[in-house]
């Protein structure tokens, strides 16, 4: 009786908090999501998809990575999925972002220039695999060690995914 109580107590104590998740990572889920999806609407309902996982699979959350790089990870998924359903490709058809989403209100001033505009824009022409992880190493600022435990890939590929992504960037803002 005793061994039953204490694992529903266990079971209790590994439950999070809905509003604690919420106020954690909302804003950097929101981001993250309107930076990949390039749509407010979807971005919102991305994010409180993600969320919502979390918070209903957070028993399985082993504590191999960080807590912030498994929720970035669901948030890439569930924006994954989204963008494989054929209604995404009818909203999405403009290559231009705005940057209410990117960064904070205040940190915005600094992401209004037209070279900064420019720059994200160039970086959503790039091909996914090197979109991702510039999005994720300069834009969420994680480390490469981060980055590939999140996208399953070895230190070195994320390493050279990264070069590679900054040599197609100057090469494509030369050409501007």
């Amino acid at each position: 009786m005793f061994f039953i109580f204490q694992t529903v107590q266990d079971v209790e104590k590994n439950e999070p908090d809905i509003k604690e998740l919420i106020c954690k990572y909302s804003k950097d889920v929101t981001r993250l999501c309107y930076m990949i999806l390039k749509d407010v609407h979807l971005a919102d309902e991305a994010s409180w998809d993600t969320l919502y996982k979390v918070y209903k699979s957070y028993n399985n959350f082993r504590g191999d990575s960080s807590e912030k790089t498994w929720v970035t990870q669901i948030a890439i998924n569930i924006c994954k999925n989204y963008m494989r359903k054929s209604s995404y490709r009818e909203i999405v058809n403009s290559e231009y972002i705005s940057l209410e989403y990117v960064s904070d209100d205040e940190a915005l001033a600094e992401y209004k220039s037209q070279d900064s505009v420019e720059l994200l824009n160039a970086v959503y022409n790039l091909p996914e695999k090197y979109n991702q992880v510039i999005l994720l190493r300069y834009y969420k600022e994680m480390s490469v060690s981060e980055i590939s435990k999140m996208l399953k890939e070895k230190n070195n590929t994320i390493s050279v995914r990264i070069k590679r992504a900054l040599a197609l960037l100057k090469e494509s803002l030369k050409e501007e």
